[in-house]
C-alpha cells in the first residue's frame, strides 16, 4: 500500500457513529447496522508507540489514526515521524519516448488479508447469530496468532550497508477491518491486516522498514498456517469435520467443512460486478431493439458504457440484510430452513484433538521425507519457507488441540526435512560478533530462510547430465557423409537446410557427444533442422535410428510430424523403459515353459504372450547408434533427462536435447537444459528468426528473448500493445480474435492463467451460442462450464484406449458432434479425421473448452495471428513464448489495473502504463535454475566483494560499539574503587595498559590479578 493511497477504502466500509474503545463483540452491533465494524489495533509493536506508552490492542482505529500511519508514516496518536520522514514527492516526468511517467510512490504498508476458506464463510453466513459469533471468533484468534507467529518468525528490519544486517523486531503495528462479503456480495469472512511499514529494531529500537523480501517468502506458509489453524478453532468449538478435495489444476489438495456441497459453494462463488450486471442490461436492450446478438466489439462499447454509467458509491448493507438475501439463494440448496441447515454441520468431526506428542518421531520422519520429496520434485532448489508451507499441507488433515501444537509439529516436521537436503548457499565461516548474532547464533547477516538448498538426488542427476554433455565417445557421424546430406533437398520438402542450419546440424551429428544440445529461440526453424538431423543421421545409421520424444503427447505428435520419426511422450517411454527387466525376466519364463509345451490352446496363449512381449521389448528398447531427439527439452525435469541419459550410454545411443532456455520450465525440478547449453560455452544455436512476417518483430523478438532494456517500448510503437482494466482487455482480446477467426485466419486467444482462460472461453462460447453455432444446453464439466454441440474443446489427460485415428493425449483439440443423455460426448477432432466417444467420468474430470489456451499449451504452436493476455504477475518466459506463436501479428493485452485478490479487494486498484508493466514483466525471469547454477551464484553473491565491506564495516560499527559500552562500564567500576584500600593494585595496570585493548577490559572485568 502506497503512502496515501488505501485508507479511504478501509473507512469507507466502516457503520457511521461507532464510538471509540474496544471492539471485541462487534457481530451483534453490525446485524442491523449498515457497514462493519471499525477497525482495531493489533500486534505486539504497539507497546513503543504514543511516546512509549503504546496503545491497547484491540482499540479502535480512527481515519485520522490511519491517515497519520499510511499517509504520513507517524505515530497514530502523537503525529510524530517515525523513523526517516518520507521526502517531498517527486514529480512526474516524461521519458524518452515521450510518455508521461508517474514517480515511484513510497510503501506506507502491507495489506494481508485473511479469508476464511468458501464453506466455513457459507457455513458462517447462513448459520444462526450464535453459530456465526463462534466462527467469526475463530477466525479473529486464528488471524492474530498467526501475526503473533510471523512477529516472532519472519518480520525483520534491514541495517548496515546495503541493509546488510537482518534485525528482529519488536513486533509489528498493524490495523484489522473485518469484511463480511466478496465485491460481488457472496458471504466472504475475511479481514485486512494492514501493516505498517514501520518497525523498530530489537537492537537499538530505532523505526525502520519492513523487509518485504522476507514477508513475502513466507506468505504461502502463513496462508497454509491460518487455514489449518481455524480448522483446528471450529472443530474444537463446534465439532465441524473436513473434508479433502482434488484441485482441477493443482494436485495440492483444499479442505472444506464437511456437509457444505460444491454446488452451494458454486453458488457463494460468483465473479458477477455491477459493470457486468450494467453490460448486461445494454445487451438485452440491444437485442429487443435489433433482434439479434451484438457483435463482440458492439459488446465492448457496451461495457466501457457501462463503466462510465456506473460510478455510485456502495451502498452499506446490515450483516443482517446481507444473511437474509444469502438464506435465500441457498434455499435451492438447503431448503427454507437455512439455519436448521447449518446446525446439521456441527458434530461430524471424528478425529481426535491431538497434542505434539502424540505423533511419534517415525510419522513426522515420514511426513518431512514426503515434503523435502513433493518440494524438491517440483523446483530445483528451495527454502526452508518452502518445506514450512508443505509440511503443513501434510498435516492439514489433522486436528490439533491448539495453534501452538500445530506449529510445534510443523516446525519439527520441517527441520527433519531440512536436515535431508543439500545446502547451496554457503556457511558464514568468518568472525561474527555476538552482537550481530540472534538468539539461536545465526547470523544477522543472513535473513532469516533465506538460504537455499536442494537434495543430493538432484545434484548427483545433474553431475550426470553434466559428464555426459562432456563425453564424446558417443555414435557420430562422419563429417563427409554430413556435408553430403546437408546440401540437398530434405525429405518431404523442396528446400535445403539454410547455411546456419546445416552448420549446426553438422556439428551435432560430427560432435561423438554423448548428450548434445540445439539451442533456438522462437521461431528460428528448429524443426526443419531437427528433419535435417534426421537425414544425415539415417544417412549413416539407417532407417528407424531417430527416435522422438516430447514433454507431452501432443507435443509428440506435432514432433513426429514435422521430422518424420516415431515418437512418444518423455514420461510414457520412460515408463515404459522401466518396465523392460520385468518384461526380459517374463520372456525368460515364456521360453522356457514354451521349450517343453505341447501344442495345445494354453501353448498358443504363452506363444502369443511371447510375441507380445518381444515387440514390446524392441519398441522400448534403445540400440547402439540411435539418435534420441528430445524436443522442447527446456519444459523436461531433470531427473527424466537425467534417467534417458542414463538409458541411452547404456544401449551405446545419443541423446539430442533441442529446446530454447528463454522458454518455459517445466513443473517439475528443471534447469538442467540451460545447465548443459552453459557448460558447452559453444553449443549450437539458430539465431536468424524466420517466424515472423515483419522485419521490426524478428529482432525484437530476440530482445524480449533477454529482457533487453526498452523492447516493450518497440512493441508500444508498432501498436502491438493494448492496456486497459482486465474485463475490458478481454473484451477487446476477444473481439479482435472473433475478427481474425471470421477472417479466415488461424488464431489464438492465450493467457498465462487457466482463470483467465477460462474466461476467454465462456466468452467465446456465450458467443457461439448466441450466434447459433453452438448449442446452449449440454453437460457440465468440472470448472463450472457447459459445453454442448458445436463447441471446441481439449482433452486435458492422456487416454490411450480412445477414439480412432490416433489416441486422445493431452492437448488434444475437438468438436462436440453430440450429447449423449448419459453425460458422454461424441468428439472429432479439430483438424478433421478421427473420432472419439468419452464417458461422463472422463468428460468430468479432464475436458475444458479449448477456445483459448494457457501459455505451456500454446509453446511449440505456431498460427497467424495471437491474442495474449498480461497481467502484473506475469513472468517473461511465458510473456516471450505468448508473443511469438503469430506469423502476421502479435498482440500484448495489458491489464493496468491488476486486482491480486478481487474477492475480497474494496477499492479499484491504481493503474499502471502498460509499458512500464511489460518492462516489469520482462526484469521477472521465472526459469527454474539448476542446483549447480545456483549454487555458483550464492558462493558469488557471498564473495562479492561489496558484500564482504558491508559485512566488515558492521563488524566494526557493532565492535566499536561493544567498546565504548566496555570503557563507559570501566569507569564506572574505576569511580567504584576510588578511596577503596585495593584502588592502587587496580589502576597501576591500567595506567600501562591501551584502553581500547582486550586486557584493559579484562582487568576492568576481573580485576588486575586475572586480567591477562
Amino acid at each position: 500500500m502506497t503512502l496515501g493511497s488505501g485508507y479511504r477504502y478501509l473507512m469507507a466500509s466502516v457503520a457511521r457513529g461507532d464510538a471509540g474503545g474496544l471492539t471485541s463483540s462487534p457481530l451483534a452491533a453490525y446485524y442491523s447496522e449498515p457497514g462493519t465494524p471499525p477497525g482495531r489495533f493489533v500486534g505486539s509493536g504497539l507497546s513503543g508507540l504514543d511516546g512509549g506508552r503504546g496503545i491497547v490492542s484491540g482499540s479502535t482505529v480512527s481515519e485520522e489514526h490511519l491517515w497519520r500511519m499510511l499517509g504520513m508514516l507517524q505515530d497514530p496518536v502523537t503525529g510524530h515521524s517515525l523513523g526517516r520522514a518520507p521526502g517531498a514527492e517527486r514529480a512526474a516526468y516524461v521519458d524518452a519516448l515521450k510518455r508521461e511517467r508517474k514517480a515511484p510512490q513510497t510503501v506506507a504498508g502491507f495489506d494481508l488479508t485473511f479469508s476464511a476458506p468458501k464453506s466455513v464463510s457459507v457455513a458462517w453466513g447462513l448459520a444462526d447469530e450464535e453459530t456465526r459469533r463462534r466462527i467469526y471468533a475463530a477466525h479473529i484468534a486464528a488471524t492474530e496468532f498467526v501475526i503473533g507467529y510471523a512477529e516472532r518468525n519472519v518480520f525483520a528490519t534491514r541495517t548496515g550497508r546495503g541493509g546488510v544486517v537482518s534485525e528482529d523486531v519488536r513486533g509489528v503495528m498493524a490495523a484489522a477491518f473485518d469484511h463480511w462479503d466478496s465485491r460481488a456480495g457472496d458471504p466472504q469472512l475475511h479481514t485486512h491486516v494492514v501493516v505498517f511499514n514501520r518497525v523498530q529494531a530489537v537492537s537499538d529500537g530505532r523505526w525502520r522498514t519492513l523487509d518485504s523480501k522476507a514477508l513475502f517468502r513466507a506468505s504461502v506458509g502463513l496462508s497454509e498456517l491460518y487455514n489449518g489453524v481455524l480448522a483446528d478453532l471450529v472443530t474444537r468449538d463446534l465439532g465441524y469435520g473436513w473434508d479433502p478435495e482434488r484441485r482441477r489444476h493443482s494436485p495440492v489438495e483444499k479442505w472444506e467443512v464437511a456437509g457444505v456441497g460444491e454446488a452451494l459453494r458454486a453458488e457463494f462463488s460468483q465473479r458477477t460486478t455491477e459493470i457486468d450486471a450494467a453490460k448486461d442490461l445494454l445487451v438485452a436492450d440491444f437485442v429487443n431493439a435489433h433482434g439479434r446478438q451484438p457483435t463482440p466489439r458492439e459488446v465492448l462499447q457496451m461495457r466501457q458504457r457501462a463503466t462510465l454509467e456506473t460510478r455510485p458509491p456502495k451502498e452499506l448493507k446490515a450483516l443482517g440484510e446481507l444473511a437474509r438475501h444469502w438464506r435465500a439463494r441457498a434455499q435451492p440448496f438447503v431448503g427454507d430452513a437455512a439455519q436448521a441447515w447449518a446446525a446439521t454441520l456441527a458434530g461430524r468431526n471424528d478425529l481426535p484433538l491431538l497434542w505434539a506428542g502424540d505423533l511419534a518421531e517415525a510419522m513426522l520422519e515420514e511426513a518431512a521425507r514426503v515434503s523435502l520429496e513433493i518440494v524438491s520434485g517440483k523446483r530445483s532448489t528451495f527454502t526452508r519457507a518452502n518445506v514450512f508451507a508443505e509440511a503443513l499441507r501434510q498435516i492439514q488433515g489433522v486436528r490439533f488441540a491448539s495453534p501452538d501444537e500445530r506449529t510445534v509439529v510443523a516446525e519439527r516436521i520441517t527441520a527433519l526435512g531440512i536436515g535431508q537436503a543439500v545446502a547451496l548457499t554457503p556457511p558464514d565461516l568468518g568472525y561474527v560478533p555476538d552482537e550481530l548474532r540472534r538468539p539461536d547464533g545465526s547470523s544477522r547477516f543472513r535473513p532469516r530462510d533465506s538460504e537455499l538448498f536442494t537434495t543430493q538426488a538432484l545434484v548427483d542427476a545433474e553431475e550426470r547430465l553434466l559428464a555426459a554433455g562432456r563425453a564424446v565417445d558417443g555414435p557420430a557421424v562422419d563429417e563427409a557423409n554430413a556435408a553430403a546430406v546437408r546440401t540437398v533437398d530434405l525429405p518431404g520438402r523442396d528446400h535445403p537446410l539454410s547455411a546456419e542450419q546445416a552448420s549446426a546440424v553438422c556439428r551435432v551429428a560430427a560432435s561423438g557427444r554423448v548428450l548434445d544440445v540445439l539451442v533456438g529461440p522462437a521461431g528460428a526453424g528448429k524443426s526443419t533442422a531437427m528433419a535435417g538431423i534426421r537425414a544425415v543421421w539415417e544417412s549413416q545409421h539407417g532407417p528407424g535410428s531417430v527416435v522422438g520424444l516430447a514433454p507431452s503427447a501432443a507435443a509428440a505428435e506435432v514432433l513426429s510430424e514435422a521430422v518424420g520419426v516415431p515418437t512418444e511422450n518423455t514420461t510414457k517411454w520412460l515408463a515404459e523403459a522401466a518396465r523392460q527387466p520385468a518384461r526380459l525376466v517374463e520372456l525368460d519364463g515364456l521360453r522356457a515353459a514354451l521349450d517343453r509345451a505341447s501344442p495345445t490352446l494354453r501353448t498358443r496363449t504363452l506363444m502369443r504372450r511371447a510375441r507380445q512381449l518381444s515387440d514390446d521389448i524392441d519398441r522400448w528398447r534403445l540400440r547402439p547408434g540411435q539418435l534420441v531427439i528430445v524436443d522442447e527439452a527446456s519444459m523436461s525435469g531433470t531427473f527424466e533427462l537425467d534417467s534417458l541419459t542414463a538409458y541411452a550410454r547404456t544401449a551405446g545411443a545419443k541423446v539430442l536435447l533441442v529446446g530454447d532456455w528463454a522458454q518455459l520450465s517445466p513443473v517439475a525440478a528443471g534447469g538442467a537444459f540451460k545447465l548443459v547449453v552453459t557448460d558447452r560455452g559453444d553449443a549450437p544455436e539458430l539465431l536468424d528468426v524466420r517466424r515472423f512476417r515483419h522485419e521490426w518483430e524478428r529482432d525484437a523478438s530476440l530482445r524480449l528473448r533477454l529482457g533487453a532494456k526498452g523492447v516493450a517500448g518497440e512493441y508500444v510503437r508498432q501498436g502491438r500493445v493494448r492496456g486497459g482494466d482486465r474485463e475490458s482487455m478481454l473484451d477487446e482480446l476477444f473481439a479482435n480474435w472473433t475478427d481474425d477467426v471470421s477472417a479466415g485466419r488461424r488464431s489464438l486467444m492465450v493467457a498465462a492463467d487457466t482463470a483467465t482462460v477460462a474466461d476467454l472461453n465462456r466468452r467465446a462460447r456465450a458467443y457461439a451460442v448466441a450466434e447459433g453455432r453452438v448449442a446452449e444446453s449440454g453437460v457440465t464439466v468440472g470448472d463450472g462450464s457447459v459445453i454442448g454441440v458445436g463447441d471446441l474443446v481439449v482433452t486435458r489427460q492422456n487416454q490411450r484406449d480412445l477414439g480412432s485415428s490416433g489416441w486422445v493425449k493431452n492437448g488434444d483439440q475437438w468438436v462436440v458432434t453430440r450429447v449423449g443423455r448419459d453425460g458422454s460426448l461424441r468428439l472429432r477432432r479439430d483438424s478433421g479425421g478421427g473420432v472419439a466417444h468419452l464417458q461422463a467420468e472422463y468428460i468430468s474430470a479432464h475436458v475444458e473448452l479449448g477456445y483459448a489456451t494457457t501459455a505451456h499449451r500454446a509453446q511449440g504452436r505456431t498460427v497467424d495471428t495471437t491474442h495474449a493476455f498480461v497481467t502484473a504477475t506475469t513472468m517473461r518466459e511465458p510473456l516471450y513464448v505468448m508473443a511469438t506463436r503469430g506469423r502476421e501479428c502479435n498482440m500484448l493485452y495489458v491489464d493496468t489495473a491488476y486486482d491480486p485478490d478481487a474477492s475480497s479487494s474494496h477499492e479499484a486498484p491504481a493503474t499502471v502504463d502498460p509499458t512500464i508493466l511489460l518492462e516489469q514483466v520482462l526484469v521477472r525471469s521465472g526459469d527454474d535454475l539448476s542446483a549447480t547454477e545456483t549454487r555458483a551464484r550464492e558462493q558469488a553473491h557471498h564473495n562479492n566483494p561489496a558484500r564482504l565491506a558491508a559485512e566488515g564495516a558492521a563488524i566494526t560499527t557493532a565492535t566499536r560499539a561493544r567498546l565504548r559500552h566496555m570503557e563507559s562500564e570501566g569507569r564506572a567500576a574505576v569511580r567504584e574503587v576510588r578511596g577503596s584500600a585495593f584502588r592502587p593494585s587496580l589502576l597501576l595496570p591500567l595506567k600501562t595498559v591501551p584502553r581500547d585493548s582486550a586486557r584493559w577490559q579484562s582487568i576492568i572485568t576481573h580485576g588486575p590479578d586475572r586480567g591477562v
